[in-house]
């Protein structure tokens, strides 16, 4: 499926229950959708923040299974970005609570 077709079908459906968007997971996840199609979905279906459905697929049955591989290449990620981006970087900020941690940076302006 792509992305469009993702964003139409999560718009289509009804906004899903907790154990309905699990197996609308698993079902997106046998049709060989990516962690980050689910992720999409899970956004536009629920209406919520990208950190949002992010959680809540990463905490699905049908993903459990990538989750710290997918954590671990987001981090690798970030790391490469921040190393490409020490020259521009003005400040960093980072907020932890209990569910989630958010990072906010504020690059140089030109």
């Amino acid at each position: 499926m792509t992305v469009e077709e993702i964003i139409e079908l999560a718009e289509k459906e009804k906004k899903l229950t907790v154990s309905e968007i699990d197996s609308k997971l698993t079902e997106l996840r046998s049709l060989n959708c990516r962690i980050l199609e689910c992720i999409i979905y899970v956004r536009v279906n629920q209406n919520c923040s990208l950190s949002d459905a992010k959680e809540s697929v990463l905490k699905s049955t049908a993903w459990i299974d990538k989750r710290d591989e997918f954590i671990n290449h987001q981090h690798e990620q970030m790391q490469e970005f921040l190393e490409a981006a020490k020259n521009d970087i003005t400040q960093i900020e980072q907020s932890l609570s209990i569910n989630k941690t958010e990072m906010k940076i504020t690059l140089k302006k030109e």
